[in-house]
């Protein structure tokens, strides 16, 4: 299997989520734009990151930037807490374009490892992890509040306390530069906030400002599929967690999802899963 792009199941209006993963499963490469943090929490795991492949020990933290391409190698007998979040996290004290290129780069010069931290701030940032689990997880009345405390904890702890790297070009072109990436991540932005409604791929060229043929290139080179192979990926994604997560009619799944007709949603969706959408929610949860 070939390098994807992951779209983390992230509520729009809570853009984070944590559980735990097994070792015993293989997770090929993939990125996401989102910001990725794994903790150890029993036996040894091995992963790689931009090619480059990394042993953790029970207890250690790896930060995962968004962009960076990243896998799992079977590590049985281990088990890791993952953290996703989307910088728009942050975003409820209105950070200026300067402030929220700041967050972007803390991120890109954090020392990632953690056995290359201070033992008491890699304790301290492992318990911070662990609170964040444990409230997603149990999600009683207010823990949102308590998870976006603990962080904006994390994020100072982050700052003041963990080593940064000294970026050269090298350091700072990973699979993919950061200008790249940013560009993705506002057509993802769009993607996200337009899915509902027809999407062409000249509006989104003009969005970002390029040629409709530069983008096809830029797009097709960095994503590997076509953007409007991308869009109809999104779109069943939205699907597959509208059907997972709430009990609307299939009819209006498709509608929701951002698909121009019933017919057209049914047809991407067994060609994509192997089954009907309704099969699918059925699979899941049993003939309900």
């Amino acid at each position: 299997m070939g390098l994807y792009l992951e779209f983390p199941a992230l509520d729009r209006d809570f853009p984070m989520r944590s559980f735990t993963n097994e070792g015993g499963v293989i997770v090929y490469p993939h990125w996401h734009k989102e910001i990725e943090l794994i903790y150890v929490t029993q036996g040894r795991l091995n992963l790689g990151v931009n090619d480059v492949p990394i042993q953790m020990a029970e207890g250690e933290i790896y930060v995962i930037n968004g962009g960076d391409v990243h896998y799992f190698l079977a590590s049985p007998n281990s088990e890791r807490i993952v953290l996703q979040f989307d910088l728009s996290v942050f975003q409820e004290f209105s950070l200026t374009e300067v402030e929220g290129k700041r967050l972007r780069d803390l991120f890109l010069e954090v020392v990632p490892a953690s056995n290359d931290w201070d033992s008491d701030v890699a304790k301290r940032v492992a318990g911070l992890l662990q609170v964040i689990h444990e409230e997603s997880f149990a999600r009683r009345e207010g823990y949102r509040y308590v998870v976006k405390a603990k962080l904006y904890e994390m994020l100072a702890v982050l700052d003041r306390e963990v080593p940064k790297r000294v970026r050269d070009v090298a350091e700072d072109m990973t699979s993919k530069s950061q200008d790249t990436l940013e560009k993705l991540q506002q057509i993802f932005a769009y993607v996200e906030d337009h899915y509902q409604e027809t999407i062409t791929l000249q509006q989104v060229a003009d969005h970002v400002g390029f040629s409709s043929y530069y983008f096809t290139k830029l797009f097709k080179r960095n994503m590997g599929i076509t953007f409007m192979t991308f869009v109809n990926d999104y779109r069943l994604s939205k699907a597959k967690w509208i059907l997972l997560n709430e009990e609307t009619p299939v009819t209006e799944v498709a509608e929701l999802a951002g698909f121009s007709s019933v017919k057209t949603f049914h047809h991407a969706f067994k060609r994509a899963m192997g089954v009907s959408p309704l099969k699918y929610r059925r699979t899941i949860f049993g003939n309900k």
